[in-house]
């Protein structure tokens, strides 16, 4: 995550399918929001977050 609490770059690290990883990647640099991460001196800084994404077909 940038310091501005946006999503800056995007890694998938187990491949489901690769239309689905791209989409997954797409969807969370275009909408995904966080509040940014503070250094010691209270300014934003970069960070590294990771989730697990579970695709379920009905």
């Amino acid at each position: 995550m940038g310091t501005n609490g946006r999503v800056s770059s995007c890694r998938v690290t187990r491949p489901a399918d690769p239309i689905l990883d791209e989409a997954a990647c797409d969807d969370l640099t275009r909408f995904a929001r966080f509040t940014p991460a503070l250094d010691r001196d209270g300014n934003p800084t970069t960070a590294t977050w990771s989730t697990t994404i579970v695709y379920q077909i009905n």
